[in-house]
């Protein structure tokens, strides 16, 4: 089950171009849910815009993904991606053997070859399924952080450092929705390109 605190109802609506990774994003993963938070600012070359109906937290299915950097694969997997099927499977592995060779195969039947996207002004990813948060990089590789916690974009290091800083065991849903609130504000300050008003999405783990 997915518990929408502030999506647009346009989200269907594609972005276009390369934004590199200017943005936060900010994920917290607990017992029984996981959380995202992300700002709703775009900036490309000197212009910033205030996007809220192409928000940067998608629902995929039963998946939610932050989307951060180069817009082409995104969009791509916010409307082309064929997401498999989870069913109580090791996270881990599903993630392996089934959710990025798929990510793969939307890339390929779009004629995106993701070997030659910049490290430096790639994308960057926050994908979670069921409650399981994942990070993955241009070259897709993927990680989960043992402490559940995750920040992408120009401003994710302000923000993780905050969620870094006030983490405990056990972390309820409303203390962490109150504290990724304030680590994507944080960032906005610290960040240039980041900029409120803010996007949440809480997904349930069943």
């Amino acid at each position: 089950m997915v518990v929408p605190s502030r999506v647009s109802p346009s989200s269907d609506t594609p972005f276009t171009g390369s934004l590199v990774t200017m943005t936060t994003i900010v994920a917290i993963e607990g017992i029984d849910y996981a959380l995202f938070a992300a700002d709703s600012q775009i900036t490309e070359d000197n212009l910033v815009t205030l996007a809220t109906s192409t928000p940067k937290i998608v629902e995929v299915g039963k998946y939610l993904l932050g989307i951060s950097g180069d817009t082409r694969p995104g969009d791509i997997l916010a409307y082309n991606w064929k997401p498999p099927v989870y069913k109580g499977e090791d996270p881990v592995l599903f993630m392996g053997r089934k959710v990025i060779p798929s990510i793969l195969a939307a890339f390929n039947d779009s004629s995106y070859d993701y070997s030659k996207a910049d490290k430096d002004g790639g994308f960057d990813y926050l994908f979670s399924f069921n409650g399981n948060i994942f990070r993955v990089a241009c070259d897709l590789s993927f990680f989960q952080s043992s402490l559940g916690l995750y920040g992408i974009g120009s401003g994710g290091q302000f923000a993780l450092g905050y969620l870094y800083g006030v983490r405990k065991n056990d972390i309820e849903v409303e203390y962490a929705r109150r504290h990724a609130r304030k680590a994507v504000e944080i960032a906005s300050v610290l960040d240039a390109n980041t900029g409120k008003p803010l996007q949440f999405v809480i997904q349930e783990r069943i």
